[in-house]
């Protein structure tokens, strides 16, 4: 492989080194943290009103769950051309214009009537977002040193689960309130307009290119190339894939699931279903800290960990939806909730650690436009489609459902194979010193 060298950084000697830890660096933790969970939160409240919204515009199963799949395949899409915009312009103001962007298309789903208009609105939330956890990973990396990576990935990560349980109670909640399932998405688009105008004041780094040997600069499908030639990035990126088609459906279908087959409304189903996600926030530290502490003593240890907790958290479900979901079943869904997350941190932290600085949200974006595009995005509409084909309501949700952890022993098998390669891919990895904005 070509020798890769940072020609900014050598041009940029005798600036100010990029600040590691300290105040800038938890500023910087508190202000992505905050924007991931409101993403999530714009993102869970379809979900939450899903039962209104049918019933208003007249929608099927099939088609509220391809609404959603359409969004996620346009952040799939989207995800890596907005990661290679963030690594080679800012960080900081990326994040803010996408916050804003976002935001602003969460206030307009409310206008929508129809199947059509609602397929663009969701389709412009998804622009917004499609590169933030790029941008988020990115800063983070950087503003951390590597051995508190994971860790850190964890706390971050952690948004996703208070995000998706805070989308669902207040969506379920305002939805039944007011007896209109458009007030969440008035109420939810605020906090994120106004973080965004907080993440301009984040400290930011120089940007740095990747060169080869003869001081080219390596274009969009020249880091493509070298970041698919990486076997524990191709490992842990379809690793993803099958743990974020079990997320997606459950992140969908739940709240609806528990309406289905417990006869409850849509705020009780809700907040049955944000109690499972919020023990996420459980999960996400729990997973980076403990794969953190492994690492000491064993190399591999990240992605083996990953491979362990997918494949408990995928017999969890099973049991959980085998059980109905009811008195031991609900438990059970309740400790999935805890560990489905497990994996993310040290998965997010592997995504960095094995490769130079300068493709870092590249590496993140090809990371999301791979579990997305190859997986993830199909599972509201895949599930959907399942849900009608078995006959609707209760029955067919129950029989759907207990089809997705599957993919879950898919994933475990993914990881480990990625950790027979890890040690060696981290250590090929080029470290550059970074130099403050």
């Amino acid at each position: 492989m070509a020798e890769e060298k940072d020609a900014k950084s050598k041009a940029g000697a005798g600036a100010a080194d990029f600040p590691v830890g300290g105040a800038s660096a938890r500023f910087t933790l508190f202000t992505v943290f905050l924007l991931y969970m409101v993403n999530y939160m714009d993102r869970q409240v379809f979900a939450a009103t899903k039962v209104s919204m049918m019933a208003d515009l007249g929608l099927s199963e099939a088609q509220h769950g391809f609404i959603q799949t359409v969004f996620l395949l346009l952040v799939s899409a989207l995800a890596l051309p907005v990661a290679v915009a963030i690594d080679r312009w800012s960080r900081r103001k990326m994040l803010a214009l996408m916050a804003m962007w976002w935001s602003l298309a969460t206030a307009a789903t409310a206008l929508m009537s129809g199947f059509g208009s609602m397929l663009g609105a969701r389709g412009a939330v998804a622009a917004g977002e499609a590169g933030y956890s790029s941008g988020g990973t990115a800063m983070l990396s950087a503003a951390y040193p590597e051995g508190s990576r994971a860790k850190v990935m964890g706390i971050f990560n952690a948004s996703i689960p208070l995000g998706a349980a805070l989308g669902t109670v207040l969506g379920g909640v305002l939805c039944t309130l007011t007896g209109d399932w458009r007030t969440p998405f008035y109420v939810f688009a605020v906090p994120g307009i106004a973080l965004g105008i907080m993440a301009l004041f984040l400290r930011d780094y120089v940007s740095v290119a990747v060169q080869t040997a003869q001081g080219e600069r390596v274009g969009v499908a020249g880091g493509v190339s070298r970041l698919i030639r990486i076997p524990t990035l191709v490992f842990t990126y379809l690793g993803f894939v099958m743990n974020v088609f079990i997320s997606n459906a459950m992140l969908y279908q739940l709240p609806s699931y528990f309406e289905y087959t417990r006869g409850v409304d849509a705020a009780k189903g809700s907040k049955l279903a944000a109690t499972v996600f919020l023990l996420a926030l459980i999960g996400a530290p729990l997973g980076g800290f403990l794969a953190n502490r492994w690492k000491k003593s064993r190399s591999d240890a990240l992605l083996l960990f990953c491979a362990l907790s997918s494949l408990l958290a995928a017999g969890l479900l099973f049991g959980g939806l085998v059980l109905h979901g009811r008195g031991l079943g609900y438990v059970l869904l309740c400790l999935w909730g805890v560990l489905t997350v497990c994996y993310l941190p040290p998965a997010s932290a592997v995504t960095q650690d094995v490769v130079h600085p300068g493709l870092r949200a590249m590496s993140w974006g090809l990371c999301v436009f791979c579990m997305y595009l190859l997986g993830g995005a199909y599972s509201p509409w895949i599930v959907g489609a399942l849900i009608d084909t078995f006959g609707g309501g209760a029955r067919g949700i129950e029989q759907a459902m207990r089809l997705v952890p599957a993919t879950g022993v898919l994933a475990a098998l993914l990881f480990w194979a990625g950790s027979r390669h890890y040690a060696r891919d981290a250590a090929r990895a080029e470290k550059v010193a970074l130099k403050a904005e």
